[in-house]
């Protein structure tokens, strides 16, 4: 049973960037608590996409990333039952290098709370993610 931890109507740009964070450093209950049950989510290999249940059982045995740095942040809302974020993120875990990707997330608003449908990260390569490089 999915167990909401906030997230009504008004939710503030800040929260949805709280939520966001909360995803890359919490663990599967925090995956439980905002992604929708018809989520499709794409990662680097080897877990590829993933979907509905195979998300939070992927996430409960993956090590969670100790911190995120996220950088260029852009929201967007469309109307009044969806917002799209797009950002870079450097993430570390243990003493490996750190992950750097381009995300994007989309979040709808349905029976009342707002549900993660979408998330992809596209990696970047060494040297990419400080900064504008376009």
């Amino acid at each position: 049973m999915r167990q909401r931890c906030g997230g009504g109507a008004a939710m503030t740009d800040a929260e949805f960037w709280e939520v966001e964070r909360s995803l890359w450093l919490k663990g599967a209950e925090a995956f439980r608590a905002w992604v929708a049950p018809d989520c499709v989510m794409v990662f680097p290999e080897p877990a590829g996409i993933l979907s509905g249940e195979g998300i939070v059982d992927s996430v409960a045995r993956a090590p969670r990333w100790q911190r995120i740095a996220i950088s260029g942040p852009v929201l967007r809302r469309t109307g009044t039952a969806a917002v799209v974020l797009t950002y870079r993120a450097e993430a570390h875990r243990g003493g490996g290098e750190p992950h750097r990707a381009l995300c994007s997330s989309a979040y709808v608003h349905d029976a009342g709370d707002w549900w993660l449908v979408q998330h992809q990260q596209t990696p970047l390569g060494a040297g990419q993610g400080r900064g504008d490089d376009r």
